[in-house]
């Protein structure tokens, strides 16, 4: 039994192609509209809808009989990566993580973490758009002038509740889901007179190059949150390498 963490559409393009090759998969994902995306096979033996700490990863191995677990969460889901890696060192069993490549922009500012981000943003004047999820809205509505802030978020009652629950007014939640092309990214910014724009390296599927390239384009400033310092056990940066990778490694 094979165990993917998925929540990007690499996640599910490698679910699909490794039950077309008829290995049993169990999906796991943080959410349930994450589990809907997930397409029906005869070989997904289960579709788990919420968050995964390291114990229930190990119950989840011993119950189920995993022998292996490929880890293609966000690239920003840091938690649950270094939980899959306790959880399948601790059981013995593989680990492999699928990580998107990213890229570096000319003219972009690098944060490491939200906080500095913050810092940086309360000394600068005009409308910022926020793309980078519903889950670390909080650092930026508690710290900057909230009437700047415009979030692009995804159309879920919970998320749009959230982003009212926070002091955003109905005209500055943009809720739709991506990813979205550079012209209506630039679209985006025209409309609501953005001057900053806050994003993460998400990679090209993530729609992150259409994010930044319609920013420079549109003269708005891009502020880009860097991903997660993690040392992987075992990583691939491209979804024929997992399946190779998972060919040659997997033990019945």
């Amino acid at each position: 039994m094979i165990l993917v963490l998925s929540g990007t559409s690499d996640g599910r393009k490698i679910i699909e192609l490794l039950t077309n090759m008829g290995y049993p998969v169990i999906a796991s994902t943080a959410t349930e509209y994450g589990g809907m995306l997930v397409e029906s096979d005869k070989n997904i033996t289960e579709i788990i809808s919420r968050r995964l700490e390291k114990t229930d990863m190990e119950k989840l191995i011993r119950k189920k009989d995993i022998k292996y677990i490929v880890d293609a969460t966000h690239p920003y889901a840091d938690k649950v990566s270094k939980n899959a890696m306790a959880a399948s060192k601790s059981m013995g069993i593989q680990y492999l993580r699928f990580e998107r490549e990213g890229h570096v922009y000319d003219g972009v500012h690098y944060f490491p973490d939200y906080n500095s981000a913050v810092l940086y943003l309360k000394e600068t004047q005009g409308n910022i758009l926020l793309t980078t999820g519903s889950n670390n809205l909080q650092a930026f509505t508690s710290s900057l002038d909230i009437s700047r802030l415009y979030a692009r978020v995804l159309p879920t009652h919970s998320v749009v509740k959230k982003c009212e629950e926070l002091g955003l007014l109905p005209k500055q939640i943009i809720a739709v889901q991506g990813p979205f092309t550079k012209e209506l990214n630039k679209a985006i910014y025209c409309n609501y007179n953005i001057r900053h724009m806050v994003t993460k390296d998400s990679g090209d599927v993530g729609g992150t190059k259409e994010k930044v390239i319609g920013a420079i384009e549109a003269g708005v400033n891009v502020v880009m949150i860097q991903r997660p310092n993690i040392e992987y056990t075992s990583l691939c940066n491209s979804i024929d390498e997992v399946i190779e990778t998972v060919n040659k490694s997997y033990k019945v």
